[in-house]
């Protein structure tokens, strides 16, 4: 990544990018939510798991294709900027509070990283001097057309999936057999030749294997619940200005729900099944269609909705800091 940092660098457009406040907040925005501040990962903390991290490891891929691929130099731009600004509108604890906040506030980090591009003075001025604005949204969106490049948005297997996987893979103290850019020479520049249909079938196996034994296993369920439930138990209302926030910024207001989530230890993944409450997730298969060549068409994924039950402990996790009369007892549940 050091080479091609050091070449954005040396682009002042880019680096206008790379400068903003906007994708320099990334730096404190988990890339894995809230399943980074439990038992589930590897190790008790990873400075490659950002969302500023993930941003550069996005481009680089993106920069890659591009230059393979011969584009012009504005074309090459335009990827790169768009794979860089993907994520900028990423609250604290990324996926895990947003269905909460899309429900309150009505907008996703789609909606905000939109409203950062046309509002934050330095990005918007860099955007809109030297940049179609259009064409970096309806990238990022998956919208733009082939001849732009738009495949390595919107395609099954994409810059921005790529990335994330291989990360949490390495996140989750799992050993990838596969680098990033060998994924993406498969993907997107010799996708036709059947060693390179092995190395997508793997890939996809890997993906497949993430959100089954991580991003969807008990604890990865009650990691991402709980986060929603707290701001809901506690009447904690989040605004707009909290999601442009950073953790930093939420582990001083919100101390209280980083404590509990610390403490989803091992004893969630045996949960008592039989009564008590239940939480509604997505479940995610993701399966190869062999005789199929094309990649929209081999790699699938079937969505299914299903309950975790589980029973909620007696105890409750304190959490006392000053108040009027000198303490003020917040208290937050824990699922058992």
């Amino acid at each position: 990544m050091k080479k091609w940092m050091g070449e954005w660098c040396a682009d002042p457009i880019l680096m206008g990018i790379l400068r903003s406040r906007p994708l320099q907040r990334l730096r404190d925005i988990s890339f894995l939510g809230a399943i980074d501040y439990t038992a589930l990962v590897a190790g008790e903390s990873n400075e490659q798991s950002n969302r500023w991290e993930h941003s550069l490891g996005v481009a680089t891929i993106t920069d890659f294709v591009a230059r393979e691929r011969q584009y012009d130099n504005e074309k090459r731009r335009h990827l790169v900027a768009a794979a860089l600004l993907h994520d900028i509108g990423h609250a604290p604890l990324s996926h895990s509070v947003e269905p909460y906040f899309k429900r309150r506030l009505g907008v996703g980090h789609h909606d905000l990283g939109e409203y950062l591009m046309e509002h934050d003075k330095v990005l918007s001025g860099v955007l809109n001097r030297h940049f179609d604005l259009s064409l970096i949204k309806a990238l990022i969106a998956g919208k733009a057309g082939q001849d732009w490049g738009g495949d390595l948005f919107s395609s099954p297997i994409n810059v921005d999936t790529i990335d994330g996987i291989l990360r949490s893979m390495v996140r989750f103290g799992e050993a990838p057999s596969l680098d990033p850019l060998t994924v993406a020479h498969a993907a997107f520049l010799e996708p036709d030749r059947a060693e390179n249909r092995t190395i997508l079938d793997q890939f996809w196996s890997a993906k497949g294997q993430v959100y089954t034994h991580y991003i969807t296993s008990t604890m990865g369920v009650l990691a991402d619940s709980y986060c929603q439930d707290y701001f809901e138990y506690n009447q904690r209302l989040l605004t707009t200005d909290h999601l442009m926030e950073t953790e930093q910024e939420w582990r001083h207001d919100f101390p209280d729900l980083f404590l509990t989530l610390g403490a989803l230890g091992e004893e969630s993944q045996s949960l008592a099944r039989e009564r008590g409450a239940s939480i509604d997730y997505v479940s995610r298969w993701y399966f190869v269609v062999p005789e199929e060549e094309e990649i929209s068409a081999r790699y699938q994924v079937e969505k299914t909705r299903k309950k975790l039950a589980l029973l909620l402990q007696d105890k409750v996790v304190v959490h006392q800091e000053g108040g009027s009369d000198g303490t003020h007892r917040t208290e937050s549940r824990l699922y058992h």
